[in-house]
């Protein structure tokens, strides 16, 4: 390699609808790095002044590339912030439909394991960040090296290109399904591979941590929950072995999904808004915060998402959320309940609790 005071040669790495630029290198780096990135159009590229690229500075080629994995991945995101859904997963897409499926996971949970096993039959999309469309469900691939451990399993990790792993190339895709991944381990007998549809509580649970600025997008809550409406749910993947997950896949990718009915309302610009300030709220009243997009589902549930945070509000949680249109005392949110109906004789400790509980949350402040 080369030491950027030096000179150099550098490598421009497309990353979905970004791009980065890895500079300060020699023959061998820049010929590794088209290698390894052919799938996402690596191309060399003059130079860059120093401080706008990602520089070879003799850390360690493996730390360097690992690196530059991270720095392209955040391209890949940046440049969807605000306008697409962006989930942390794989992506693999039947190639002869471009039909797709999102594989959700968190970091360390099966999710490159189970790209390497199904990546050679279908087109490889991406492993790391899958990039979709809420109005169209078109997946912008980035198909990057994907990021494997040695058998020493102590980082950094290197980084493979899927042509040499023998996955499928990219083709035009829409998705067709969204799936968190669910490895079952220390079982005590066979683990037959299986999908299952999980409520929608449930899936925003385990969906919106593993997505990516998600608030920025306009009303990204509700969006999601339209494109799983769309896609027939979220389903939950139960496996034992990322082998056994083929047919499984195949079986999903096979017929379009049925569209499921909404089983959620939005809120309302008012629900979303913090508690409007009257002038003569009593002291220790509690006052609602404002969140960036929030839903109620049939069974009673109150989503709420503030940031990056997801909230799910059962009991008299949403209804004491909802209430706090202004500033209330404990005392005057139980009169108002009491003037909707009977209370129990303990509701001013539950409404107490309540409170306590939606301001551990930050989603009131007292």
């Amino acid at each position: 390699m080369t030491d950027p005071r030096r000179g150099g040669r550098a490598v421009r790495i497309p990353a979905g609808d970004g791009s980065t630029t890895a500079a300060g290198l020699d023959e061998t780096g820049v010929r590794t790095l088209l290698d390894a990135w052919r799938r996402c159009g690596a191309e060399e590229v003059a130079a860059p002044a120093e401080g706008a690229a990602a520089y070879w500075e003799a850390t360690g080629w493996d730390w360097f590339h690992e690196n530059l994995v991270h720095s392209a991945t955040t391209a890949a995101i940046t440049a969807g912030v605000g306008r697409r859904l962006l989930f942390h997963g794989a992506c693999l897409a039947d190639p002869g439909t471009g039909s797709a499926v999102a594989l959700v996971a968190a970091s360390g949970t099966g999710k490159t394991t189970a790209t390497r096993r199904l990546g050679p039959h279908y087109a490889y999309l991406t492993d790391e960040t899958v990039i979709v469309a809420p109005d169209t469900l078109e997946v912008t691939p980035f198909p990057k090296p994907l990021s494997l451990l040695g058998p020493s399993g102590v980082r950094p990790k290197t980084q493979v290109s899927p042509d040499e792993l023998g996955l499928g190339d990219a083709v035009p895709a829409r998705l067709a399904r969204l799936a968190v991944l669910d490895r079952v381990r220390d079982v005590d007998g066979p683990v037959t591979a299986r999908a299952e549809t999980m409520g929608l509580g449930d899936a925003l649970i385990a969906v919106v941590p593993q997505t990516s600025s998600l608030a920025r997008l306009p009303r990204g809550l509700r969006e999601l929950c339209r494109v799983i409406d769309r896609l027939g749910g979220v389903q939950r993947l139960v496996y034992a072995e990322a082998d056994g997950l083929r047919p499984v896949v195949d079986e999903l990718l096979a017929a379009a999904p049925e569209p499921l009915e909404p089983a959620w309302e939005p809120l309302t610009p008012a629900e979303l808004a913090a508690s409007r300030e009257t002038g003569d709220a009593a002291a220790g009243a509690a006052r609602r915060e404002a969140v960036d997009d929030g839903i109620v589902t049939d069974d009673g549930r109150l989503i709420l998402l503030a940031g990056p945070q997801l909230a799910a509000l059962e009991g008299l949680g949403p209804v004491v959320w909802l209430m706090l249109e202004e500033p209330l005392t404990n005392a005057q949110i139980v009169e108002r309940l009491a003037a909707e109906g009977p209370v129990p004789d303990d509701a001013a400790d539950r409404v107490a609790d309540a409170v306590t509980a939606l301001a551990e949350s930050g989603l009131v402040r007292i």
